[in-house]
C-alpha cells in the first residue's frame, strides 16, 4: 500500500505541471526513450551526404529569418546550388547542404565574409553516421569528379518553367533539381544529372542555343573548371580577414613586423573583422603572405591575401545598375542579348557608326543594384550564341581608383 500511495503522488504531481492527461502521457514516454536510446538518436542527426559545410560565428542576436535570408543572399550571389540550410536553435551556427563537391570548395572560399556585422567561419562538416549505415555508404565509394562530370548547370531559365519543360529539351536527363529544393526555378537556374559523363558532354554540345519559352539557355559543365578564381596580382597591400573584434593595431603589428601602415576597418567605432596591411615593397608583402598562412591573432586563425585594386564609378553615378558585356559574337542581336539577362530593363549593342556592325560588346540596365549584382554573378563565364563573354559593371568616363578585396566584389 505504501508503494501504491507513492505512485499516486508522483502521478498527480506530473498532472499539475502539465496541461492535460495527453501531455502527461507524452512526457512519460519521452523519459522512457531517453533512458535507453539517447545515443543512436544523436548520431542519426549527424548523417550527411558529404557535400555539407559548417557555418560558424553567426550573429545570434538576429532572428532566424534574418540570418537565413542573409546566408541565402550571400550564397546565391556566388551561384551556389544550396540544397538546404539548417540553422541551430542557438542561432550561433548552421549546416549547409550543397549539390556537389565543386560547390563545397567554392563555399569554403567565402571564409571570413561579413554577414550581419560578423565574419563567417566556414569549414567542411565532419562526415559521421551510425555503424549500421556506414557499411552501406562505404561500400560503393563514389568518385566526386566523375559525379560532377555527368552533370550540367543551366542558367537563364524562365522563372515559371517546370521540370517537364526542361525534360522536353533534355530528354536524357535522369534528374532535375532546383536550388534549395524549390519546385520551380525561382532563381533562374537548374541542375541536371545524366547517366554518365559522355551523355552530359554530348547534351551540352548539341543543345547549345536551346531555348525555353523563347529564352536562350546558358549551359555550363559542373566540376570542369572553377569559376570566380581570378588571381589577384601581387601588390604591397594585404587584406587580413577573420580578425577578432577586439583586435588592436599592436596585435597585428606583432605578426606583420615589416608593415608600414595598418588600417583596421570599423563602422561607428565597432571593428568589422578585417584590416588592410601595407608594406614598403611587393617583396615584403609576398614574404608576409607566405609566412602567415596558418597564423592566429588572439587565438583566432586569420585569412591573408593580396588586396585587389578595382575601379569604381564616382559617387552619384548609376553604373551599379548597368552592366557591360564583352566578347559578343557578330550575329548576336539586341533581342538575344536582352533574352540572356533575366529581368533587365533594356539592352543595347555597341555598333560602328560607319558600318553599323556590332563592336563585340553591349550594355544591359536593371531597375536596382540587387538585380544587377545577381545578374552579373549568374552570367560570369557564360556563353551567348556560342561565344564566351565577360560581364562587368559599366563605368563612367571619369573614374577613381578604389581599394577592395577579391572576395568583397
Amino acid at each position: 500500500m505504501a508503494k501504491g500511495t507513492t505512485t499516486k503522488k508522483t502521478s498527480s504531481k506530473v498532472v499539475k505541471n502539465d496541461v492535460d492527461d495527453t501531455a502527461v502521457t507524452i512526457k512519460q514516454k519521452r523519459k522512457a526513450e531517453s533512458s535507453g536510446e539517447t545515443s543512436p538518436s544523436k548520431k542519426s542527426k549527424l548523417i550527411n551526404d558529404g557535400y555539407c559545410v559548417f557555418i560558424g560565428n553567426l550573429n545570434n542576436s538576429r532572428t532566424f529569418d534574418e540570418i537565413n535570408s542573409s546566408l541565402e543572399k550571400l550564397f546565391m550571389k556566388q551561384s551556389l546550388l544550396v540544397q538546404d540550410i539548417r540553422l541551430a536553435k542557438s542561432r550561433k551556427h548552421a549546416f549547409m547542404d550543397l549539390a556537389s563537391n565543386m560547390d563545397v570548395t567554392k563555399a569554403l572560399s567565402l571564409d571570413g565574409e561579413m554577414i550581419l556585422g560578423q565574419p563567417l567561419t566556414l569549414a567542411k562538416a565532419k562526415f559521421k553516421m551510425m555503424d549500421n549505415v556506414k557499411t552501406k555508404v562505404k561500400a560503393p565509394k563514389l568518385d566526386k569528379k566523375a559525379e560532377d562530370a555527368r552533370c550540367l548547370f543551366l542558367k537563364n531559365v524562365p522563372y515559371n518553367a517546370t521540370k517537364s519543360d526542361i525534360q522536353q529539351v533534355f530528354p536524357k536527363a535522369i534528374k532535375i533539381r532546383f536550388p534549395n529544393g524549390a519546385n520551380s526555378p525561382d532563381k533562374g537556374i537548374a541542375f541536371l544529372e545524366f547517366q554518365n559523363e559522355a551523355v552530359a558532354s554530348k547534351m551540352r554540345t548539341i543543345k547549345e542555343g536551346a531555348k525555353i519559352q523563347e529564352r536562350l539557355l546558358i549551359i555550363d559543365s559542373v566540376g570542369v573548371k572553377n569559376v570566380h578564381t581570378k588571381e589577384v596580382p601581387p601588390n604591397p597591400t594585404l587584406f587580413v580577414s577573420n580578425l577578432p573584434f577586439k583586435v588592436k593595431e599592436i596585435n597585428i603589428k606583432k605578426v606583420f613586423k615589416k608593415a608600414v601602415t595598418i588600417t583596421i576597418a570599423n563602422k561607428d567605432g565597432k571593428a568589422k573583422g578585417y584590416a588592410f596591411v601595407s608594406f614598403a615593397t611587393v617583396a615584403d608583402a609576398q614574404q608576409a603572405l607566405n609566412t602567415t598562412k596558418k597564423t592566429t591573432i588572439l587565438k583566432r586563425p586569420i585569412r591573408v591575401e593580396f588586396c585587389q585594386m578595382r575601379e569604381r564609378p564616382d559617387i552619384g553615378e548609376v553604373e551599379s545598375k548597368k552592366l557591360i558585356v564583352r566578347g559578343l559574337s557578330s550575329d548576336t542581336t539586341t533581342e538575344i542579348l536582352q533574352g540572356a539577362f533575366e529581368g533587365c530593363l533594356s539592352a543595347r549593342l555597341a555598333t560602328d557608326k560607319v558600318t553599323g556592325e556590332s563592336r563585340g560588346f553591349g550594355f544591359v540596365a536593371y531597375e536596382n543594384e540587387e538585380m544587377c549584382t545577381a545578374a552579373k554573378e549568374a552570367m560570369e563565364d557564360s556563353e551567348i550564341n556560342g561565344s564566351k563573354v565577360s560581364v562587368c559593371y559599366a563605368r563612367s568616363k571619369s573614374k577613381r581608383v578604389g581599394r577592395s578585396t577579391s572576395n568583397c566584389e
